[in-house]
């Protein structure tokens, strides 16, 4: 008998940064995904929310009142979309793997918590000039990568993106002659993200 599957709301609750997060995983995980060809927010329309949302959080960092209830109105307009969006996956009676291959989380009927290790098994390749391609291990229950890299020493990281799996990871718009350091971690599992990786450079061409 297939187990019923129940969609995880837990980004209701999410701290504003790691709701943002989640947001941008969402979109990533969802885009261009077969599992799911009737989103009832569409992929832009998400998107937008979530830069509405994003701006706002800076807005209101540095303002006042009124951008405080304008992140306020933000937030609830994306968490309304997202609840949306989980309610038509709740409804296609999906697995358990094909359900967080859309970023959303499902509820576990038990008290194990998945713990994420840091990937491993990183390589960089140089061999188009000014990108970098990416490879590593995947991690077990992992639903998406969060890739940074730096120019300095690692004293300033920059994001390259969340990528939903391990395949096609690239650097692009890099300088010739620059060594890169690139740092991998894992999302999902209880702690939503898992540590960094261990730290791989090599000189862009």
């Amino acid at each position: 008998m297939k187990r019923t599957v129940r969609v995880g709301l837990g980004f209701v609750s999410l701290p504003k940064d790691q709701l943002n997060s989640f947001a941008i995983l969402a979109i990533v995980c969802l885009k261009n995904n077969l599992l799911f060809p009737n989103l009832p927010i569409a992929i832009a329309a998400l998107t937008a929310l979530q830069a509405a949302y994003q701006n706002a959080m800076n807005a209101a960092a540095v303002g006042g009142e009124k951008d405080t209830s304008a992140l306020a109105e933000a937030r609830d307009a994306l968490v309304m979309a997202l609840r949306q969006i989980a309610a038509y996956i709740q409804s296609l009676n999906l697995t358990e793997s094909q359900v967080l291959t859309s970023g959303f989380d499902v509820i576990v009927w038990t008290k194990t918590k998945i713990t994420l290790v840091a990937p491993a098994g990183i390589s960089l390749d140089n061999t188009i000039t000014t990108k970098l391609g990416v490879y590593f291990q995947a991690v077990n229950g992992a639903k998406a990568y969060h890739v940074q890299f730096s120019a300095d020493s690692g004293k300033t990281w920059l994001d390259a993106g969340i990528w939903p799996n391990t395949k096609g990871v690239v650097l692009t718009n890099l300088t010739p002659g620059t060594v890169y350091f690139v740092r991998i971690r894992a999302i999902g599992g209880s702690t939503q993200y898992g540590p960094w990786s261990a730290i791989t450079t090599l000189m862009a061409t």
